[in-house]
C-alpha cells in the first residue's frame, strides 16, 4: 500500500502488535482513494482508521488519508468512528460512517470523500448499548406467520419497547446492535425493518444474518447485495468510549443441493474478511476491550461445542488473534437461545466471554411470548469507562391479536398477562412487567426432572422447586431458595416448560413447518436452571440471586 510519507496510515501506533497491517494485497503504487476526516467546527481528526474493506490506514495530523485500493472490488470506503464522536444519521436513523463507491468513481479511477463526525457533548465513556437479535419478520400472509402471532406486529412491539427504554436514559448516549436475521428471506421487508429503526431515537448498528441473504442469488457475494444496498457494509468497526467494536459477517452462504437456493452456509470468515480483521486490529492497542458482534456464535455454543477450534473459515485463526487482547466480549444471535459463557482460566481464551442473545421476538414461527425459556426481549449493556454490566429487558407489549386456527394457550407457566392495551401486567401484583423480572420460578410439582420424563409424562418431582435465571453465568452467585443455595441442573436435562406447553398445543393443531416434520415441542440447551428441595405440599418461598455486578433480584412464589 502506498501512502504519502506524512500520512501516518501505514504503521500501527504504540500497540506492540506484531501483525503487519494491510496483509493480503500487493500494492500498485497508485492512489485511488483519498479524503479528509472532520470532527465538527472544521476540526481535522488525526488517527482515524479508514478502510476499503481490505486495507486499513490512519489519517495524519491534517485529517488526511489515501489508499492504494483496487476499485474493481471495493464496495465501500469506511471510517472506524473514533472515540468521543458519533456518526451523522441519515433520514432512517442509520449511522453513516461509510461511502458507497459509485460506477462513475470506478471508471474515473478515483474516490474522493470527506467524513464528518459529531463530538459527544456528555461523557463519551459512559453509554448504554441495547442489543437485540433475530427479529426475523415474514409477510403476514406467509404460511408460517399464521400459527399464532404475526411477526411484523411483534416487531413493532419490540421497536416500541426499545424506543421507550431509550427515552428513560437521559444522562448518556444510547446505541443499538441488532445481531442479524433482520428479515426472513423476504428482501422487501428490509424497508419495514428500516421504518422500525426510524422510530427508535438512537443509532442502530446492524449485522448480516443468514436469512438476510437473497436466497435466489447465485453465491455469497450476490446474496448480500440487497442488505448492502439498504444497510451498508456487512463488516466494519467503530469505537465507543474505551471499547473497540468489530462487526463480522461470519456465514459463507452456498447453494442447497435439494432446490439450488442460497440457504446453506459454512460458518467462519472469508479470506477477505479475515485479512481486513487483521488489518483493522493492527491499529488497536491490545489493552483495549473488544466487543465482537456476529450473527452466528463464533466460539462456545449452547451445545458446548467449540466452534473456533475448527480450521474452516479461519476459526482457529481469529480465535488466536482475539486471544491476544486483554478482554473480548463476543456477541451473537442465530441459535434463538440465551447462552452466556465465561472461559475458564485454564483456557487460551480466558480473556473471552460469550453472549448469545435469544430471539427478541419470541419463539420461532409462533412469535409467542418467549424464546426457549427467555421472554421476548433484549439485553441492555451499561458501560462506564472500563466497567461493563448488563441485564435482561423483557418486552412489555403485545398489541396484536392471536391469529390462526388454534385455541388460546392456557399460559399456565407465564407470570404475566396482557391487559386491554396490550401491556404485560404481573399476575402476582398487577405491576407492569419490567427489568426486575430476571427469572422464572416453577412451583413444586410442575417441572419433571428430565425432558424424557416430561415427554413420557412420568411422575413429577413434587418435592423440588425450579428456577430459570435468564442471563446467569458462572460469575453470578448461585440462586438461593429461602436462604439456601440451589443446585444447578445439567443442561442436557434442563428445558423450558413454558415452551413445551405452547409448542405442544400448536403441534396438536396440525401445524407443519416442513413436509417431513410437524410443529411440536423440542428440548432446549438451557444452562440456567436450578432446583431446591421443598418438602411442603403447600406454602410460600423466595428465590434470590445476586448477579455478577452485585445487584440482587428477588421473587416470591406461593403454591
Amino acid at each position: 500500500m502506498a501512502c504519502t510519507p506524512d500520512n501516518g496510515g501505514n504503521t500501527p501506533g504504540n500497540n506492540d502488535n506484531p501483525n503487519k497491517p494491510n496483509q493480503g494485497y500487493v500494492p500498485t503504487g497508485k492512489i485511488t482513494v483519498k479524503g479528509l476526516v472532520y470532527g465538527g467546527s472544521n476540526e481535522k481528526l488525526a488517527g482515524v482508521v479508514i478502510s476499503d474493506g481490505l486495507l486499513c490506514v490512519r489519517t495524519n495530523e491534517n485529517g488526511y488519508f489515501e489508499i492504494d485500493s483496487d476499485l474493481s472490488r471495493t464496495k465501500f470506503i469506511m471510517a472506524s468512528i473514533p472515540s468521543g464522536y458519533t456518526a451523522p444519521l441519515n433520514s432512517n436513523g442509520l449511522p453513516i460512517f461509510y461511502h458507497k463507491v459509485t460506477d462513475e468513481e470506478r471508471k474515473k479511477g478515483l474516490v474522493q470523500h470527506t467524513f464528518e463526525f459529531n463530538p459527544i457533548k456528555n461523557n463519551p465513556e459512559r453509554y448504554t448499548l441495547i442489543v437485540g437479535a433475530d427479529p426475523q419478520p415474514r409477510a403476514s400472509n406467509a404460511g408460517y406467520d399464521n400459527i399464532a402471532y404475526h411477526s411484523l406486529e411483534i416487531c413493532d412491539d419490540f421497536y416500541k419497547d426499545m424506543h421507550e427504554k431509550a427515552r428513560t436514559i437521559n444522562d448518556r448516549n444510547v446505541y443499538g446492535m441488532m445481531l442479524g436475521d433482520l428479515v426472513h428471506e423476504n428482501m422487501s421487508l428490509f424497508d419495514n425493518y428500516i421504518a422500525g429503526l426510524r422510530t427508535l431515537g438512537f443509532p442502530m448498528f446492524n449485522i448480516l444474518g443468514n436469512h438476510d441473504n437473497d436466497y435466489t442469488a447465485a453465491n455469497d457475494e450476490e446474496g448480500r447485495r440487497k442488505y448492502e444496498e439498504k444497510l451498508g457494509p456487512t463488516y466494519y468497526s467503530f469505537n465507543i468510549g474505551k471499547q473497540h467494536y468489530v462487526v463480522l459477517d461470519n456465514l459463507i452462504m452456498k447453494k442447497r443441493e435439494s432446490d439450488n437456493t442460497l440457504r446453506e452456509y459454512d460458518q467462519g470468515l472469508t479470506d477477505e474478511i479475515w485479512q481486513w480483521l487483521q488489518n483493522d486490529l493492527a491499529y488497536v492497542d491490545r489493552s483495549t476491550t473488544l466487543m465482537v458482534a456476529a450473527h452466528s456464535p463464533m466460539f462456545m455454543g449452547d451445545s458446548m461445542s467449540e466452534r473456533s477450534k475448527y480450521a474452516q473459515g479461519h476459526r482457529s485463526d481469529y480465535a488466536n488473534l482475539f486471544s491476544k487482547f486483554a478482554k473480548v466480549h463476543a456477541w451473537a444471535g442465530h441459535s434463538h437461545t440465551t447462552f452466556n459463557y465465561v472461559y475458564p482460566e485454564s483456557s487460551n481464551l480466558k480473556n473471552l466471554e460469550v453472549h448469545t442473545v435469544a430471539r427478541s421476538t419470541g419463539e420461532l414461527w409462533t412469535n409467542e411470548y418467549l424464546a426457549s425459556g427467555t421472554p421476548r426481549g433484549y439485553t441492555v449493556v451499561e458501560v462506564d469507562g472500563d466497567d461493563i454490566s448488563w441485564y435482561f429487558k423483557p418486552t412489555i407489549y403485545q398489541r396484536g391479536k392471536l391469529t390462526g386456527k388454534s385455541p388460546t394457550p392456557e399460559y399456565k407457566y407465564r407470570d404475566f398477562d396482557f391487559d386491554k392495551d396490550g401491556v404485560a401486567k404481573m399476575r402476582a401484583d398487577g405491576s407492569t412487567l419490567s427489568e426486575a423480572y430476571q427469572m422464572k420460578i416453577y412451583k413444586p410439582g410442575e417441572y419433571h426432572q428430565t425432558w424424557t420424563n416430561l415427554v413420557e409424562d412420568k411422575a413429577t418431582h413434587s418435592k423440588y422447586i425450579y428456577v430459570n435465571v435468564f442471563l446467569w453465568d458462572d460469575k453470578w452467585e448461585k440462586p438461593k431458595y429461602n436462604g439456601s443455595s440451589m443446585t444447578k441442573v445439567g443442561w442436557k436435562e434442563a428445558y423450558c416448560l413454558a415452551s413445551y406447553e405452547i409448542n405442544k398445543l400448536y403441534g396438536e393443531q396440525g401445524y407443519r413447518l416442513k413436509d417431513d416434520s410437524s410443529y411440536g415441542p423440542t428440548d432446549n440447551n438451557i444452562h440456567t436452571i436450578f432446583r431446591a428441595y421443598e418438602a411442603k405440599s403447600s406454602g410460600k418461598g423466595t428465590v434470590t440471586v445476586v448477579d455478577r455486578f452485585g445487584k440482587e433480584y428477588k421473587q416470591t412464589i406461593e403454591w
